[in-house]
């Protein structure tokens, strides 16, 4: 008989006691962000589909209340990508205690291990407060039935609490280690936590830190924008790309098939606004993000369709040249011309895609022109409900706009409900998001 170990999965008694289970433990943290719940598709489709980006062509009412705007608490597949999300939590706070206590390993590969599960600790909540708002923050591992922790829900604040404190103790634990794309270092907790402090608000932090990722050299913009998503598996990885997850044959996603018509099953198209502003304005983007074929609108930036091996970049370059910008135009009066910088980092990445060089008259004008690029460079990588939810577009753009004569009070559903069979199972919960 042939015995294999598992090597992204193992039992938890007496599992992690040594550098080599300590680290088969990390990879099965990074194995949770994988599947399908989560980055393998729906989470990472989800926002593009839930705004301007994507439509859905299919049966499944999952991905229709999505694309309609009009999530059901019901939602199967909510509850299944809040159990995915909660899972990789789980397996990160488990690598997080125990690494954290053996004694046998050296202290910088100890070091290594927890400040990765920090890391992606961190991503996950981050990911889980962006569209639920407030929920519940557990940080000890669940071993069994009994150790079952129901917890109600921490407030937004909090979870940014958290998440801030899980990025700075990864900055800490992986300083000066390596800035390999496949794995969390440094650098890629420095870029997060921009992004982090943007969301936020936290216009200084969010461009220091962005300034602190450009500055250190680590990185390169890809001359060829199509350049950043041609890798597939661990063998390579962009020269801009500071954090990614490798998928293979053998672990795949079904991001690629899910926009392939020519492939049976529910479908995820390019929305005909996204298209004709990458058509207009997208420069060399265009032909690398979106392809009409037939009479449906592909997405190509991940087209892998028969091993799914596409890789998902999750944190690149060219996103803390557009946060240092807008960080930037956020600190300067609106009315005030931009900064040379600002204008400079602007060029940089409209430069990239083949397009000429602008000189917005003022802030506002600037953070307009950061915007329309943000959505042209990042198109399905999982940013563009969080930037309009940040530029204050979800009314215009949305229609989640507030109560006006005898129009509804739509601005509840920027943000999702919590799943109702988190409420069935967990009685300390606490309420529901307004409007649910």
């Amino acid at each position: 008989m042939l015995d294999v170990d598992p090597t992204t999965s193992i039992e938890y008694e007496g599992a992690i006691t040594d550098a080599r289970s300590a680290d088969r433990a990390l990879q099965g943290v990074y194995s949770a962000f994988q599947v399908g719940d989560y980055y393998g598709l729906s989470y990472l489709y989800y926002q593009d589909l839930y705004t301007d980006n994507l439509n859905f062509v299919g049966t499944f009412t999952t991905h229709r209340e999505v694309a309609n705007r009009n999530i059901n608490p019901t939602n199967l597949q909510i509850a299944n990508t809040w159990a995915a999300i909660y899972s990789a939590i789980g397996r990160a706070n488990l690598v997080i205690q125990d690494v954290g206590a053996l004694t046998n390993i050296p202290q910088e590969e100890k070091d290594r291990i927890v400040g990765e599960a920090h890391f992606l600790r961190g991503l996950a909540y981050f990911d889980l407060v962006k569209v639920f708002g407030g929920v519940p923050i557990v940080t000890k591992p669940t071993l069994n039935v009994a150790g079952i922790q129901s917890q109600g829900r921490s407030s937004e604040a909090e979870v940014y609490s958290q998440i801030i404190t899980d990025l700075t103790a990864a900055e800490t634990k992986l300083a000066g280690g390596n800035a390999e794309a496949f794995s969390a270092s440094e650098l890629a907790a420095t870029a997060l936590l921009a992004r982090v402090y943007l969301q936020q608000g936290n216009n200084a932090q969010a461009r220091d830190k962005a300034n602190q990722v450009i500055e250190s050299g680590e990185y390169d913009l890809e001359s060829n924008f199509g350049d950043i998503f041609n890798a597939s598996g661990t063998d390579n990885a962009s020269s801009e790309s500071i954090f990614e997850l490798a998928f293979n044959e053998d672990d795949q996603n079904a991001l690629a098939s899910s926009s392939n018509p020519a492939v049976p099953g529910q479908k995820f198209y390019v929305s005909a606004s996204l298209f004709n502003l990458l058509s207009s304005d997208g420069g060399e983007r265009f032909g690398e993000t979106t392809q009409q074929q037939g009479t449906r609108r592909r997405v190509i930036k991940y087209d892998d369709v028969v091993d799914g091996s596409d890789n998902v970049v999750i944190i690149r370059l060219a996103e803390m040249y557009l946060i240092r910008a807008e960080a930037n135009a956020r600190l300067g009066a609106a009315g005030a011309p931009p900064s040379l910088q600002v204008i400079s980092d602007i060029n940089i990445i409209r430069n990239r895609a083949g397009l000429g060089s602008i000189v917005p008259i003022s802030n506002a004008e600037a953070l307009t022109e950061i915007l329309k690029q943000r959505r042209l460079e990042f198109a399905f990588e999982g940013l563009r409900f969080i930037d309009l939810k940040r530029f204050g577009q979800t009314c215009t753009v949305l229609n989640f706009c507030p109560a006006t004569g005898t129009t509804p009070d739509n601005t509840f559903r920027n943000l999702w409900p919590l799943p109702f069979q988190q409420f069935e199972t967990n009685p300390n919960l606490g309420t529901q998001n307004p409007g649910y």
